[in-house]
């Protein structure tokens, strides 16, 4: 290993990069280069004393000590030129520092692996691969801000806890070096709380503000698509990968559970996906709580709706051309098919729409009572019943379509809960899930009923997997009722990695007139 010993350069500064040094040699390793980036004397005075230390171990021993000049602007590309591999330390967290030494790393190809102090914790990884792959700045802006504490005592990062983080790299580069499998720094970093002196490695995935995403791009022939839409994806397939998405450190949720939620009469479950535009590290957006008849079914709602906030922030990175105002017409749809993907897309479109007809709302809204004589649909069977013990009879009416969609009203003690969707039977389902949750109410004061003989319908069974089917005749009838639908792929690999989902927009609007 003598030769690879030899076209390692350690870089930094203070006590840290003498804490580098001694964990070198005390590995019993024998050849060093370091630079210096302080031009303080004292640096220089202390890595000689470990010098004359290495020497004593054995006649090959050598530290070569190279340091920057005062107020020397530090051509790195040229200073990492004759070597093969780059450890660098930071106690003071230089992120200018550590940037500039990673592009020229990037440019000249040269592996590199940081530890470093910042925000009250220690920091090793992840190794920065030739091709850059391994990015500082994914870790960064990909840990989340609750990793760090929130009062920071300075000058707390003790030499002992310098010298774990020393050690640990050293220990790394020597797996990297042999190729190891078990090489931990590989697409990880490790967090050092440097009070217990204890820490773990977290997984890392690449940044979509640092490596990119890639535009999205209108679907061509979406009913064809539909058509050849894969099968269902196997719960524990999709289990398995949200699973892999979820981190209280680095996940793009932090967190997809049920917590304290109360689970009857809807199972509920909660997720909470951080801010992908944070800078680092990652900010939390707002939690976000689904319900459904079984807690696989809340789970999944729960967990596709952090995955759609998630992409929702990366909108004007996915749609450079488009204006926020155009933007916002464009509804966000996540699913293990891109039929699921987009039908809960038109659904965003139709909430989108539903919002901003609520807000609008006259005096007095006018509905139409229904009677539903025959309910096959188990899911609003369920919730129906779940009304009447709580509450009573509800009563059930249907409103204005949106955007050519139904709409369904329920009234349940004191308030009015209504929903559009693709058809009758999902946005019946959606209402009484708001009248069971008490979300979205309007006054009973503010709807009349229209002066018209009820309505007899029949609710027809609707499978929550039947995506295919369901979405071909939502996109007929829209052609019916002559609205557009607009498909795009947000190339959702690029930023969530490989897996079971998918991410599609879908923007609504009226035909054109000939």
């Amino acid at each position: 290993m003598s030769c690879q010993e030899e076209g390692v350069l350690a870089v930094g500064s203070g006590p840290f990069l003498h804490s580098l040094v001694e964990a070198w040699y005390e590995s019993g390793l024998s050849k060093l280069t370091v630079f210096v980036t302080s031009p303080e004397p004292a640096d220089t005075a202390e890595l000689v004393k470990l010098r004359e230390y290495a020497l004593r171990s054995g006649p090959e021993a050598s530290l070569h000590i190279l340091t920057a000049a005062q107020d020397e602007d530090l051509k790195w590309r040229t200073i990492i030129q004759p070597f093969s591999f780059i450890l660098y330390v930071s106690r003071h967290g230089n992120m200018e520092e550590l940037r500039k030494l990673q592009h020229a790393c990037i440019a000249e190809r040269k592996p590199m692996l940081p530890a470093v102090a910042l925000q009250g914790r220690g920091m090793a990884g992840p190794l920065l691969h030739p091709g850059g792959d391994g990015r500082w700045d994914s870790a960064w802006r990909g840990l989340h801000a609750s990793v760090f504490p929130e009062v920071r005592e300075p000058h707390r990062f003790s030499a002992a806890a310098a010298a774990v983080l020393s050690n640990l790299i050293v220990h790394e580069w020597q797996k990297a070096v042999a190729e190891e499998k078990e090489t931990d720094c590989i697409n990880q970093c490790y967090i050092l709380d440097p009070n217990t002196l204890t820490g773990i490695w977290h997984p890392i995935r690449p940044h979509p503000l640092v490596s990119g995403v890639e535009t999205a791009c209108l679907v061509e022939n979406i009913e064809l698509k539909l058509e050849t839409s894969h099968e269902p994806v196997e719960p524990e397939e999709w289990f398995s990968c949200f699973n892999r998405l979820t981190s209280a450190a680095t996940g793009i949720l932090h967190a997809w559970e049920e917590a304290d939620l109360i689970q009857l009469p809807l199972a509920q479950c909660l997720a909470q996906p951080v801010d992908p535009l944070s800078e680092g590290p990652a900010q939390l957006l707002p939690a976000i709580i689904r319900s459904g008849l079984t807690h696989e079914e809340a789970r999944r709602e729960a967990g596709l709706a952090g995955l759609e906030a998630y992409a929702a922030r990366l909108m004007p990175l996915l749609f450079p051309g488009l204006a926020s105002s155009q933007r916002e017409d464009i509804g966000i749809g996540a699913g293990c098919s891109i039929a699921e993907a987009v039908e809960r897309g038109v659904r965003a479109c139709l909430t989108t729409a539903w919002g901003k007809r609520m807000r609008m709302l006259p005096d007095k809204l006018a509905v139409t009572h229904i009677a539903c004589g025959q309910i096959e649909d188990v899911r609003c069977r369920y919730y129906l019943q779940a009304l009447r013990i709580a509450e009573g009879e509800p009563q059930l009416a249907v409103g204005e379509p949106l955007l050519g969609c139904p709409v369904v009203w329920v009234h349940s003690g004191s308030s009015w809960y209504g929903s559009a969707d693709l058809d009758l039977t999902l946005a019946l389902r959606q209402s009484l899930q708001k009248a069971l949750t008490k979300t979205e109410g309007v006054a009973s004061s503010s709807v009349i009923w229209k002066a018209e003989k009820a309505r007899d319908i029949a609710v027809s069974n609707s499978d929550p997997l039947k995506h295919e089917s369901s979405m071909l005749a939502a996109v007929q009838r829209l052609k019916q009722r002559h609205q557009r639908l607009e498909v795009f792929d947000m190339r959702s690999e690029s930023f969530l990695g490989t897996g079971p989902f998918v991410i599609y927009g879908v923007r609504l609007g009226e035909e054109d007139s000939p």
